[in-house]
Parts: structure tokens; sequence; C-alpha cells
């Protein structure tokens, strides 16, 4: 934890960070939450495991005219791109981690010799690849133009 010294007082730069909520948050985001964005996006969980996500969608959902749906579309869009980026902006292991688990939901032991690790290293490696994912996710909605910007860190 970063903190800045101004005079007596001792600052800290980021508020004391809830893990286990936030390892919560995160993994709610891939179970739940990212499946809704990819429908009304018309990607496929698919499109997430490339680098490179088109921003046409995967399929046609037909036309819709409302102007609310276009833009709740459009805003899933930016979301899908945001997540794409966040997960290809990680660490090469945490790429491996996030794919293997939450995109492609292969069990742990799939994943864990991609990485070469042991049980209680790789559940290390997991929590570090959600907790970057939760702090590239912040910046990536904003190079996306992502509204609202979703903050997946919970605060104690």
């Amino acid at each position: 934890m970063i903190k800045l010294e101004l005079g007596a007082d001792t600052v800290s730069l980021f508020p004391e960070l809830d893990e286990k909520e936030t390892l919560k948050e995160v993994a709610k985001f891939f179970t739940k939450d990212l499946e809704r964005l990819l429908l009304m996006s018309g990607h496929e969980l698919v499109d997430l495991k490339s680098p490179t996500l088109s921003s046409a969608p995967g399929h046609s959902n037909g036309s819709n005219n409302s102007e609310k749906a276009i833009i709740r579309g459009l805003n899933a869009e930016a979301m899908v791109r945001a997540t794409s980026d966040t997960i290809h902006h990680c660490s090469h292991n945490s790429q491996i981690i996030l794919i293997g688990l939450f995109i492609r939901k292969w069990p742990w032991n799939e994943v864990k010799p991609l990485v070469y690790s042991e049980n209680n290293k790789f559940s290390y490696l997991r929590r570090k690849a959600m907790f970057e994912f939760a702090d590239g996710f912040d910046y990536w909605q904003r190079v996306n133009n992502c509204q609202p910007i979703i903050d997946l860190h919970k605060y104690k």
C-alpha cells in the first residue's frame, strides 16, 4: 500500500481494499454480468479468447428501432471490448488463467499445468489474475467510453 506523508499526517493513496469482496465481485462479473453483456452486444464468449475483438457483433439479434435498446447494445458492446482489452493487457499467466477459468470455463486442473503451477501457487496466481483484471478494468472502460464505469473493487 502506498502512503503519503503530509507533515505529521500519513494518507493512503488508495483506500483499504476488501480483498475477499473484490474477488467475489470479479467472479460475479465473469459468471453473471458478462454473459448478459455478450447477449446484449451480439457477441459470444468465444469472441473474448482472441486478443482482437472485432467491433462488429458476432451475430445479429434482428433489428430493433428502439433508441434505448440501441444505446444499451452500444454500451454493452463497449463493455465487452473493455473486458477483452483488460484481459489481453494482463500479465501472460493472468491471461491464461482468466481465459481458461472464466471464458473457456475449464476446471482448475486443466488450467493449472498451463501456468506450470502447484496447487497452493495456483490459488495465489488466480487471485493475482482477478486483482489485475479489477485494476485494469477501470482504465479500459474509460478507453472504450463505457457508461457507466463499473468499479469491481470493494473497500473496507
